[in-house]
């Protein structure tokens, strides 16, 4: 019980500092329902809000499909679609969608498990305000995470890190984009378990910008025979 109430105090002290210092705060929600289908074999549907400065202003909302397939214990592949709606710069809401490919490694060492995603994204936006929002933005992300499986606890605390590596011969840094994360998750039931934590998203292309982001995401599975 101990540890419990100690990682809800890390996360909420953690979210408290970031707050003082980012330029702005919101929130991520969202919900998920995962299927494992024959043949090793997942599909995943998940519906997101995000949400800036203090629960006033909703700027995104968001659906993605995800097919994945396990070619091996320790290392899956998969091709995703978004379908997502954005506050540009006119102040209205504007389509606008990203493809991606992946491949994900995961490796447990005793009660820690260790995973590595590498994603291929393409952004396709039709708000076009100039030239540059013609091209399509292409990037590469390396996402690090780390979980710890608690003793007797249902309880599982993760970290994790990202980094976005721009394609687009246009953008001159090596690194656009990079998050830091911190999360909690927690079984309902066999089927059933929710996820939340905080992240800290730093941009670094055109302007630099840094927030702080609370994040809360059901998630339902379920397995086809």
């Amino acid at each position: 019980m101990l540890r419990r109430y100690s990682l809800i105090v890390i996360v909420i002290t953690f979210f408290s500092i970031g707050s003082l210092s980012a330029q702005t705060t919101g929130e991520w929600i969202g919900a998920e329902l995962s299927l494992n289908l024959p043949h090793k074999f997942s599909f995943d549907v998940s519906g997101q809000a995000r949400i800036l400065n203090n629960y006033l202003n909703l700027y995104k909302y968001q659906a993605q499909f995800d097919l994945g397939y396990e070619l091996h214990k320790r290392v899956d592949v998969g091709v995703s679609y978004r379908s997502e709606w954005r506050v540009e710069k006119d102040g209205y809401f504007y389509y606008r969608d990203k493809m991606f490919a992946e491949v994900k490694f995961n490796y447990p060492v005793n009660r820690f498990k260790f995973k590595d995603r590498i994603r291929y994204q393409r952004r396709r936006k039709t708000y076009i305000n100039d030239d540059w929002d013609l091209i399509p933005i292409q990037r590469l992300r390396n996402k690090i995470e780390l979980s710890y499986n608690i003793r007797k606890n249902k309880i599982t605390p993760l970290v994790s890190f990202e980094l976005f590596f721009p394609l687009n011969s246009f953008i001159t840094p090596v690194v656009d984009e990079y998050r830091i994360a911190v999360d909690i998750k927690y079984p309902i039931s066999k089927k059933q378990s929710i996820k939340t934590g905080i992240l800290y998203s730093r941009e670094l292309y055109f302007d630099t910008l840094y927030a702080i982001l609370f994040r809360f995401t059901y998630t339902f599975k379920m397995k086809i025979k």
